[in-house]
């Protein structure tokens, strides 16, 4: 399958998968937990140091670099026989995700940043051989339940796409969570205040969904948070002066649109896994993309 084939299907899954979310992630949340209780190595890459001695690359030679594949998680959880038939595909069990995660080590994949993938792009800063990013979207507690703990045995960095509306409610990522991610070397990102598309904002909702939750997780984390993930995958044209003007380097999507030629960091493609894929079919979809 060539990459706009694979792309226009990833596109139908998450239009189908995030147009009808799942409900609240099953299981409990831990005690609210401090970002001391999380142990772990951060992971080591090449590109400590590149991003201050390289120029910005033109629209065009960020274009020529995006080959880097970055995948898009949501809940991880067992699924349960009340989630829906259109939920299941975003509820990715832990097994599977320890399994997807087995599969790229045993392949050669490098999971790398999300950051270090921007300074790829932007700046041309290297990457090592097989670079790929994971990312996990909307919040949902299984995040830091299930997902961290298989990514800190696997020692794999991933970014967080937070939707801040949920923060602290049950099911949810509580602010300690995020704080706890944040501490472990996981990269904290926004996912709007609560997951309306970019593509129906007029007004003021541009202040609450992009202003907003990106100031609350800097007050969360203490430092800048520099990247945003669209919710449903989706953008216009008419969004993008904003996200820039919000203060964002980087956007992601999961559509099969072409990149804005003229801001292609705010409009990066990612790779929305099924729960249903096993570990060839996501390093055959991977290779052949």
């Amino acid at each position: 399958m060539r990459r706009r084939q694979f792309l226009a299907a990833a596109a139908v899954a998450a239009v189908a998968g995030c147009s009808s979310r799942p409900g609240p992630p099953t299981g409990s949340l831990p005690a609210e937990s401090s970002a001391g209780s999380v142990a772990v190595s951060t992971p080591t890459t090449a590109v400590a140091g590149a991003a201050s001695v390289r120029r910005p690359g033109t629209p065009q030679e960020i274009l020529q670099r995006s080959t880097v594949p970055v995948l898009c998680y949501h809940q991880v959880r067992e699924q349960t026989a009340t989630d829906s038939t259109d939920a299941r595909p975003l509820i990715c069990p832990p097994a599977v995700l320890d399994g997807h995660l087995r599969a790229l080590a045993e392949a050669g994949m490098h999971p790398v940043t999300s950051t270090e993938l921007v300074d790829h792009l932007e700046l041309g800063a290297p990457l090592p051989d097989k670079p790929v990013v994971l990312s996990f979207d909307d919040a949902s507690g299984g995040q830091y339940t299930n997902a961290l703990p298989i990514l800190q045995r696997h020692r794999i960095p991933a970014t967080f796409f937070v939707m801040t509306v949920v923060l602290d409610r049950p099911n949810w990522l509580s602010r300690d969570n995020v704080r706890a991610l944040d501490a472990a070397g996981m990269t904290i990102a926004s996912h709007t205040w609560d997951h309306h598309p970019v593509t129906k904002y007029a007004d003021r909702d541009w202040a609450t969904q992009l202003d907003k939750p990106r100031a609350q997780l800097e007050q969360i984390v203490g430092h800048d948070v520099d990247q945003f993930a669209y919710p449903y995958g989706l953008w216009n044209a008419a969004a993008l002066p904003h996200v820039q003007a919000a203060g964002y380097r980087a956007a992601f999507q999961l559509t099969a649109q072409p990149p804005d030629p003229q801001r292609p960091l705010l409009t990066l493609s990612r790779v929305l896994v099924p729960s249903s894929w096993d570990n060839h079919t996501l390093l055959t979809r991977l290779t052949t993309t």
